[in-house]
């Protein structure tokens, strides 16, 4: 059954005319869980970090091999420290739980504020996939589409150089 975001979600790609395609899987909570089931796509990370002592969350997204330089992503955005968002702030921002922090996640109510940083890299992708508010599918859409999707949630983007 197809839930109240991604409704949203869906309308939205037809809305921008972005071309998607859905992959239906197990649970995966992880990069490498996601790579048992989508072995010959490209890995992505999406994590949900927060300003130390500030209202500032951030979702930052790589490439599912790359480790996180926290330090690297608050020079980007000018921020001070970064560090993971904890759990109810994961629900309360982005309405998801761990393992199902997306790009798509922009779409939920909550989001207001939150800023994108994303690896340059995954823009210039065929394709990079994002859970639709849940780990149990898979939404595929060009790289280049993913600037479009933020703009149009009302969100900021900046880039990581590689």
């Amino acid at each position: 059954m197809i839930g109240h975001m991604q409704t949203k979600l869906f309308g939205l790609l037809k809305q921008l005319e972005i071309p998607y395609r859905s992959v239906d899987h197990p649970a995966v909570f992880t990069v490498a869980e996601s790579l048992e089931h989508l072995r010959d796509e490209v890995p992505v990370k999406n994590l949900l970090l927060v300003e130390k002592g500030e209202e500032r969350k951030v979702l930052v997204i790589l490439p599912g091999n790359d480790r996180l330089d926290a330090r690297r992503v608050a020079e980007v955005i000018g921020s001070r420290k970064l560090q993971f968002a904890s759990e109810a702030t994961l629900k309360a921002a982005l309405g998801v739980t761990p393992g199902s922090v997306s790009l798509f996640s922009l779409l939920h109510e909550g989001s207001g504020g939150v800023e994108v940083v994303i690896d340059e890299r995954l823009l210039a992708e065929p394709e990079v996939g994002f859970h639709p508010s849940n780990n149990t599918s898979t939404i595929f859409i060009p790289g280049s589409a993913v600037p479009r999707i933020v703009q149009a949630t009302g969100h900021r983007l900046y880039t990581l150089a590689s």
